[in-house]
């Protein structure tokens, strides 16, 4: 083997490692010509199918990178091409001031395009023949002419490009196809609840998810293999069907946990019969080697959830957030974080509340992320002209262990009403003890002044005395 050969694959098996090359029974996200989306699972030796934009043998990207542009020729063999996404537009004197919405002015009729596809012509050579024909296509400003060259290549073009999934691919197709499925819940808003929440490595959340594990392959994700994330979920078997098209690895795919609600509060009341497996007929030995591994894995589940210590509450739910939190906070840690999703502000307001009466949430918050998406290209940035309404509402708050042992600590402002209080207790006794003072000394002043009205009144009897004497 020589050294380029063996450099060569020492790459792609960085590349495999990495992720970003396109391996055998993986999930693919294809970019059609018109914009959409098309998931598919490859597999070898196996033709996939775009429907009107043709069909290709999937070996014919098995192996290569992402990000490529792929162009369908030869009925189902591909080709590289330059991805032309990107390219300048020249500023021209040109207008459409004089163009008119007639379709006369395409020289090139429908019968005849279709049988140049019959013929086999590639996408690229029908659309140039079109320009060519069309009698005002010369009249366009540059910006028209690559907005006509854009809707006719979904049209007929045959160029597909593969792309790797990831949180934000994922989250765009389901979001464009039915976001209802992930409760309308936005990019940005799952970029918040992951912050917010803290998720790293090494930790264990605890995951309440209605959004068909949207928010679970998120802390997936972040977690990397390295911590637990027990994901509580409503019927029997859980549904986060997100969590299959990222292409995980085992060791990513074991940090994910899984309880209904009734295997949470429901007592596992009869033990599991274990038996001797080699008494088992083949057909029977599957089926309780299946229930075993139901039953140790349940089992085992509810003793790490009962074993609390986690370090993060997630709800993306359906259900009344109080509710939820009673059932789930004695399972957390203190001072962590819980993080509340709902569409509708009203629903968390309710939980506000609670959480402001109680002594177990600190600082509960209600805030809105807002979003505003661009186009980004040469000389045709500008905000894209529809866009999400809203991106829903989060109520995040720190939980608070109470330590019943321990002397409720006075806040400050109650400190501040006993010391206005004591300071108005010791003016009004200040007071009374000057009202006193005031009332003894004008008691002095009357009973001085009644001892001078009885001295003056003996001496005047004394003189009128003496004048009756005298006469």
């Amino acid at each position: 083997m020589s050294i380029e050969t063996l450099v060569k694959c020492e790459e792609n098996q960085v590349f495999e490692q990495d992720g970003s090359l396109i391996l055998d029974n993986q999930y693919v996200f294809i970019q059609l010509p018109s914009g959409n989306i098309k998931v598919v699972k490859l597999q070898k030796d196996t033709n996939v199918s775009l429907g009107k934009f043709g069909t290709f043998h999937s070996n014919g990207i098995i192996g290569r990178p992402f990000g490529h542009s792929y162009e369908i020729y030869d009925r189902d063999q591909v080709k590289v091409i330059k991805n032309v996404a990107f390219y300048e537009v020249d500023e021209t004197d040109a207008n459409n001031k004089e163009i008119l919405d007639d379709p006369s002015k395409q020289k090139l009729s429908y019968q005849e395009i279709e049988k140049l596809k019959k013929q086999g012509l590639e996408g690229q050579d029908i659309i140039k023949k079109m320009v060519e024909s069309h009698s005002a296509f010369d009249q366009k400003t540059e910006y028209s002419k690559a907005k006509y060259i854009k809707r006719k290549e979904a049209k007929f073009s045959r160029v597909f490009t593969p792309v790797k999934p990831t949180l934000y691919s994922v989250w765009e197709y389901f979001f464009s196809k039915n976001p209802g499925k992930i409760r309308d819940m936005r990019i940005d808003t799952l970029s918040q609840i992951l912050s917010l929440a803290n998720v790293r490595a090494y930790t264990k959340m605890l995951v309440v998810d209605d959004t068909q594990g949207l928010v679970v392959t998120g802390v997936m994700e972040r977690l990397g293999g390295y911590g637990i994330v027990l994901g509580i979920h409503d019927s029997e078997n859980h549904n986060y069907d997100i969590v299959r098209y990222m292409n995980f690895s085992k060791k990513i795919h074991d940090s994910l946990m899984t309880l209904s609600w009734q295997q949470v509060f429901k007592e596992m009341q009869v033990p599991f019969n274990y038996q001797d497996e080699s008494t088992l007929s083949e057909k029977d030995l599957k089926y309780y080697l299946r229930r075993k591994t139901d039953y140790e894995r349940i089992r085992d589940t509810r003793e790490i959830l009962w074993k609390g210590e986690f370090d993060g509450l997630i709800v993306a739910s359906q259900y009344q957030p109080e509710s939820i939190l009673e059932s789930l906070m004695p399972y957390l840690s203190g001072s962590r974080p819980i993080i509340i999703y709902h569409i509708n502000k009203e629903v968390l307001i309710n939980a506000c509340v609670h959480m402001r009466i109680s002594k177990k949430f600190l600082n509960p918050q209600i805030t809105e992320s807002w979003l505003r998406q661009y186009q980004v290209l040469p000389g045709r940035t500008h905000p894209s002209m529809s866009t999400s309404g809203g991106g829903g509402y989060l109520l995040h708050a720190t939980h608070v262990i109470i330590n019943d042992s321990l002397p409720t600590p006075i806040p400050s402002y109650m400190k501040q009403k006993d010391t206005l209080e004591g300071a108005d207790k010791s003016s009004e006794y200040h007071n009374n003890n000057a009202i006193n003072e005031t009332n003894e000394k004008i008691n002095l002043e009357q009973n001085v002044i009644s001892e001078n009205y009885l001295m003056n009144n003996e001496e005047l009897q004394e003189v009128d005395n003496k004048k009756a004497r005298l006469d």
